[in-house]
């Protein structure tokens, strides 16, 4: 497969969606979602290394270089499905293998659900379909995001100094260096007074309404296809607790795997992603015929 990409432009509901692909598009499709700011160039070191197949990585809306959503609009993990649903259908694929990472994960997973017989796979990275690790006040929740919402919209537009100050202030979110200065040339544009954060403000605010458990168990309930979680053991999810909320998606995902793999939480991105990109082709490959061992891979 090519290393270099190709730039990829979709237009869905007035929203204009923009990423890259890797491959051939006549090979099987591979749809790659990033993470809560992050954009398609999350997936700059793990596409090349998936031969044979066409990984088609897009900005999610409100981040990278695609449209942020109109002012009376969220960003809750739902909101782009029907968007991404319309991006598969004019890619002309009759099947996809769905990834995610992190935030990416909860909306490939939802994806996933929507697309139904047509999701050859579902692998979600160092992240999942909420599964309630606690017990929020509803209410509480609800008028925060509303204080947060009209915080974040007030705010003017990020600019920072230098490319240097916006690689320091992700390294709060368990970027390293190298993993930061990758998403710059879809994260950043240059401005009379510095670099612009292109992700749109609202992101930054919390979700109105959370998932309920028995909501998230019932998407599990619906994929009839292989199910993979693939977390980092120095990553988001590394705990005994977090693990077992994992284990238990298999209570009703028929085709339920989960590995833990040396890393962190970006673990797609730096570490033996060629050990990654070889776990997933097995399990890409054997998903389809029901088998869905990702651990033979290792």
């Amino acid at each position: 497969m090519n290393i270099q990409p190709t730039e990829v432009v979709f237009k869905a509901d007035g929203l204009t969606y923009r990423g890259l692909a890797w491959g051939d598009s006549s090979n099987p499709l591979v749809f790659a979602i990033h993470g809560w700011l992050d954009n398609a160039l999350s997936f700059a070191v793990l596409a090349p290394l998936l031969a044979n197949y066409y990984v088609v990585s897009i900005d999610l809306s409100g981040h990278g270089l695609s449209s942020h959503r109109s002012a009376d609009a969220n960003y809750h993990v739902w909101d782009d499905i029907p968007q991404l649903v319309s991006i598969i259908d004019q890619l002309g694929a009759s099947g996809a293998h769905i990834v995610g990472h992190s935030r990416g994960a909860a909306v490939a997973g939802m994806l996933a659900v929507a697309l139904d017989d047509r999701c050859m796979s579902l692998t979600m990275l160092d992240g999942m379909i909420s599964r309630s690790f606690e017990n929020d006040d509803g209410a509480e929740l609800f008028r925060t995001s509303l204080t947060e919402r009209k915080k974040y919209m007030a705010r003017p537009p990020r600019i920072f100094e230098s490319v240097e100050q916006f690689i320091d202030s992700r390294s709060r979110y368990g970027f390293t260096r190298e993993n930061a200065e990758m998403l710059v040339p879809r994260a950043l544009r240059r401005v009379d007074d510095g670099w612009l954060l292109l992700s749109d403000p609202k992101l930054f605010g919390s979700s109105t309404i959370k998932m309920s458990e028995e909501t998230s168990n019932s998407l599990y309930r619906a994929m009839n296809f292989p199910v993979a979680t693939i977390t980092g053991d120095t990553g988001f999810f590394n705990s005994d607790e977090a693990q077992d909320r994992i284990a238990g998606i298999a209570d009703f995902a028929p085709d339920f795997h989960q590995l833990s793999v040396p890393g962190p939480h970006h673990f797609h991105m730096e570490g033996d992603v060629a050990s990654l990109a070889n776990r997933l082709t097995v399990f890409f490959e054997m998903g389809e015929l029901g088998a869905g061992l990702l651990e033979q891979a290792s």
